[in-house]
């Protein structure tokens, strides 16, 4: 499964080199993953949520503000409580970053939970 995730680049994203700061990619990929649990109808914060507990992310072109940015987001691995993210960050048709997130699944008390059967069919 890959969900596609478009978005324009605000000035407000770049750095004094003028083009997007590192963190900010990373930002359009959490957008991308909440873009893509919405509409599979899966919960970001009903009785606890989604913290990133891994992060991997390759750096490998320049975003310009006011550019189309492209977040190609799957999941690579579900585990009881956890999906690995894999994700592509384009611009113009071309590759600006590559990685990976891992979230768990917690409840309110932060401690993991099992994922819903229904989420895991809907992520396949």
């Amino acid at each position: 499964m890959e969900y596609h995730y478009q978005r324009r680049v605000a000035f407000s994203d770049t750095d004094a080199a003028g083009v997007v700061h590192f963190s900010r990619i990373l930002c359009y990929v959490e957008e991308a993953e909440h873009a893509l649990l919405g509409s599979l109808n899966i919960p970001l914060l009903d009785h606890g949520g989604w913290p990133r507990v891994d992060v991997q992310c390759s750096y490998t072109a320049p975003i310009s503000p006011e550019s189309d940015v492209n977040v190609c987001i799957s999941p690579d691995q579900i585990g009881r409580s956890s999906i690995v993210w894999k994700f592509d960050v384009s611009s113009g048709g071309k590759l600006c970053a590559s990685g990976m997130v891992k979230t768990v699944r917690v409840n309110t008390d932060g401690e993991p939970v099992a994922l819903d059967q229904a989420w895991r069919d809907q992520l396949k």
